[in-house]
């Protein structure tokens, strides 16, 4: 048993056609816990199998050369293409769609992500059910009160009851959305500023949440190792300004979201419905990428994440770049990327270094601030000690500059966000 379980863990990868992406394969591969013992590419696609005929044949020599018992394609396969490469292959055969989902599967935690994966895992399997005893295995027990008609083939009854659950899953996840879409519309009625942090998986966003936020998330290096979107409040600090003494910076909420990907599942497009909302709706945008890995495959990495995002319709033009892990690299390897990025926030969150705490975060919260401060207005008010309300409101929301208790009132020198500043009109002295 020792012996098959060892042999079930081996894997050879495939690709065919001209966007093989066989370096991040291995990893996916990786990240579901396969050691990958060889990889086999083809510069075109058979239709039949996947690979052509006489490179099904060296992989069946290769199988067997390395005592393998898996392989992983680079792409989504037809039932007919997996069939018959499996078969040529000697080996157990998984395509890039499927690994995914069993990664996400492996990785979500809350239970609307435990949802959206079993839905892709079945949008997944409904085309390639070929019925029998054991074809709704996965199901859990299946759809509650679910009958087979008289007369039904099995295959039929497999289908619909696929279908049927899946119309119970997106219903559970439409009501998620709406009861996010009120969340967040609480969020932006009066609350601080939003930050969004978005990028390529195993960036290192959820580091640098923990280094913002002092969160507790996990932060092993595998592949979508965070799948929920998840949002921690970074209070905002009191420095010191050489022009007007003490001044309290304002509070705001930073997200975390699932990482982007090439050649991402359509069957899990659904997945990234909160990560793009999250980036849709947040004041700041920070696309974060590793520039401490390989700085060759760095451009194409943050055309996948700006690609995504702007086929959805969100703006990236004016999103802060966060290159994170620049501690990895030489000096010529930095002068390199200032020069390829020279607007680029450079910081070194990882844990163990040290920099987990915050300090390698400093010129990022910088930037936020700075662009935070972009969509605010410096204003003067008075507000009568009556309504002191009113003014125990900006804490956290506004930059105080100055305060000072007179004889009318409450005297702030802040700077507010534009959306405020209406409902502060009244109580406005003079801008600065």
């Amino acid at each position: 048993m020792d012996e098959k379980r060892i042999k079930e863990q081996r894997a050879i990868l495939v690709g065919a056609g001209e966007d093989r992406q066989m370096g991040e394969l291995g990893r996916l591969a990786e990240t579901l816990g396969l050691e990958v013992l060889g990889v086999m590419e083809q510069g075109r696609r058979d239709g039949a199998g996947y690979l052509g005929r006489g490179k099904r044949r060296e992989l069946r020599e290769l199988v067997e050369e390395l005592e393998v018992g898996v392989v992983v394609a680079d792409d989504e396969l037809t039932a007919s293409q997996a069939r018959l490469l499996e078969k040529e292959a000697g080996a157990a055969l998984i395509d890039r769609t499927a690994l995914i989902i069993r990664i996400f599967g492996e990785h979500a935690r809350d239970a609307a992500s435990r949802l959206e994966v079993e839905l892709a895992e079945l949008s997944y399997r409904l085309p390639r059910i070929k019925g029998g005893a054991g074809a709704l295995s996965r199901l859990g027990g299946g759809v509650g009160g679910a009958r087979r008609g008289p007369g039904e083939q099995q295959l039929e009854y497999d289908r619909r009851t696929i279908r049927e659950r899946m119309r119970m899953i997106r219903k559970k996840l439409e009501d998620e959305k709406a009861a996010r879409a009120v969340r967040g519309a609480r969020l932006k009625g009066g609350g601080p500023p939003t930050v969004a942090l978005v990028g390529y998986t195993n960036a290192g966003k959820t580091t640098i949440l923990n280094a913002l936020s002092g969160a507790n998330r996990s932060t092993r290096d595998r592949l979508f190792e965070t799948l929920e979107t998840t949002t921690r409040l970074v209070s905002g600090s009191t420095d010191h300004d050489g022009l007007d003494g003490s001044r309290r910076r304002p509070d705001f909420v930073v997200t975390d979201t699932v990482g982007f990907i090439r050649k991402l599942p359509t069957q899990l497009v659904h997945s990234f419905a909160a990560t793009l909302e999250a980036a849709r709706d947040a004041d700041v945008r920070v696309i974060c990428a590793d520039a401490g890995g390989n700085l060759a495959g760095l451009s194409e990495e943050l055309g996948s994440v700006t690609g995504t995002l702007a086929d959805a319709g969100i703006p990236t033009d004016d999103a802060l770049l966060c290159l994170n892990k620049v501690d990895l690299l030489s000096e010529a390897e930095l002068r390199g990327l200032e020069r390829e990025y020279p607007r680029a926030v450079r910081i070194s969150a990882r844990e163990g270094t040290g920099e987990d705490t915050g300090e390698g975060v400093g010129p990022l919260v910088e930037a936020i601030y700075a662009k935070i401060s972009s969509g605010h207005e410096r204003v003067e008010i008075l507000i009568p000690h009556e309504e002191y309300g009113e003014a125990a409101r900006l804490y956290g929301t506004a930059e105080i500059h100055a305060e000072k208790v007179t004889a009318e009132g409450l005297y702030m020198d802040v700077t507010l966000p534009r959306r405020l500043l209406d409902r502060y009109a009244r109580h406005a002295l003079a801008a600065k």
